[in-house]
């Protein structure tokens, strides 16, 4: 079957994939939601500090709740029940807007290559 294709389908030899996925890759969607992520990250980042930072990454944003991967059960016990709030609060501070509501955070190890 994959020989009786035309080669505009083949992204890579070894699995077909369409189009239109390849042009999602090549031009990835930028809108007004990636700035705003990108200024929660940062906001994470100063307000969470070095300590903090080591062990968590901001994993996504998603109808105003930021998601944060942790490698620690013990650290998000820490930042649900005694920091949550406070750190929702100041990053609508400094974002300007209030772009979060909830902070779900999530055992799971640390991607290296995003911070």
């Amino acid at each position: 079957m994959a020989e009786e294709l035309p080669e505009r389908y083949f992204y890579n030899r070894n699995k077909i994939v369409r189009i239109g996925q390849i042009l999602k890759d090549v031009f990835p969607k930028r809108s007004i939601t990636d700035r705003t992520y990108n200024q929660v990250r940062e906001a994470w980042r100063r307000i969470a500090g070095d300590d903090v930072c080591k062990y968590s990454d901001v994993t996504g944003l998603k109808n105003r709740v930021l998601y944060v991967n942790v490698e620690s059960a013990a650290l998000i016990h820490h930042l649900t029940n005694f920091e949550k709030h406070a750190i929702i609060a100041r990053i609508n501070e400094i974002v300007g807007t209030k772009c979060v509501e909830d902070i779900r955070f999530k055992a799971g190890m640390i991607d290296e290559g995003r911070r």
